[in-house]
């Protein structure tokens, strides 16, 4: 009985993508500062590609007392200048707290960029702390 589990997990990893795409993400301050720029291979959140590469997400006094990413406090907010359509749809979370805001308007928390869907070679372009 091992054995036949052992053969399913060995079909399973066979019918898996060798690779998936991979995107690009740039992160590029409202200030002006240096680019840092990131590539995901799997759909990721937003937030955790940018704190995984020290983008500075939050300012100030947020840095300590911001929610944790579970979309409650609105201080991750990015605006998404390239790619949109690579991120997903605007949860009830960020409709919400982005009311009256652009749609290129975004919780990094609460959108996830990459994915089985994403074309090779996609980018997405953000720039954090936009103006309020």
């Amino acid at each position: 009985a091992r054995r036949a589990g052992v053969r399913s997990a060995r079909r399973s990893a066979a019918a898996l993508p060798a690779r998936a795409a991979m995107v690009t993400v740039t992160f590029t301050p409202a200030d002006g500062g240096e680019a840092i720029v990131s590539e995901v291979t799997k759909a990721s959140v937003l937030r955790d590609v940018a704190l995984g590469e020290k983008v500075a997400l939050y300012q100030g006094m947020n840095k300590l007392l911001n929610c944790g990413g579970i979309g409650n406090c609105g201080t991750c907010r990015v605006n998404v200048e390239q790619g949109a359509e690579l991120l997903s749809p605007r949860t009830d979370v960020e409709q919400k707290k982005l009311k009256g805001k652009p749609e290129t308007n975004r919780l990094a928390c609460q959108c996830l960029v990459g994915g089985d869907d994403a074309p090779e070679g996609s980018e997405v372009q953000v720039t954090t702390a936009p103006p309020k």
